[in-house]
């Protein structure tokens, strides 16, 4: 059972450096060279699987922690969905007044900023629990 746990929270890893590997050449290659649109479709979609097949394994990784593990993953989900949801919310009402910087802030910058606030909220909720 323990072997079964760690291959399985192994390959939600692995999956994670997959998805990282396809999806920083596709913003590469679609932000410094000209494709046709099928091309650009088809570089776009590859991070896209490669998200999903991440996703449903850290899915399925979660689902052999024990309960307060889950917790502790469950409310750094949370704290990090909230935080962009606030992020977003004060781009969209500063963009009304054109006070926004695409430069710091844009759609491929959000996904970063998804990562770093789930992070904070996994850091938060681990020392609440005394993880």
């Amino acid at each position: 059972m323990e072997q079964s746990k760690k291959h399985t929270q192994w390959n939600s890893i692995i999956f994670a450096l997959v998805h990282g590997a396809t999806y920083l050449p596709a913003v590469w290659l679609l932000k410094h060279y000209v494709f046709g649109q099928f091309v650009s479709v088809i570089i776009a979609i590859v991070p896209i699987i490669t998200f999903s097949i991440f996703i449903f394994k850290l899915i399925k990784a979660f689902s052999v922690l024990d309960e307060v593990k889950q917790r502790v993953q469950l409310e750094a989900v949370v704290i990090g969905f909230s935080l962009t949801a606030m992020l977003m919310m004060i781009l969209f009402l500063l963009s009304l007044r054109n006070i926004s910087n695409a430069g710091w802030f844009g759609y491929g910058d959000l996904v970063c900023y998804c990562w770093i606030f789930y992070f904070v909220g996994w850091f938060i909720s681990k020392k609440k629990y005394g993880i």
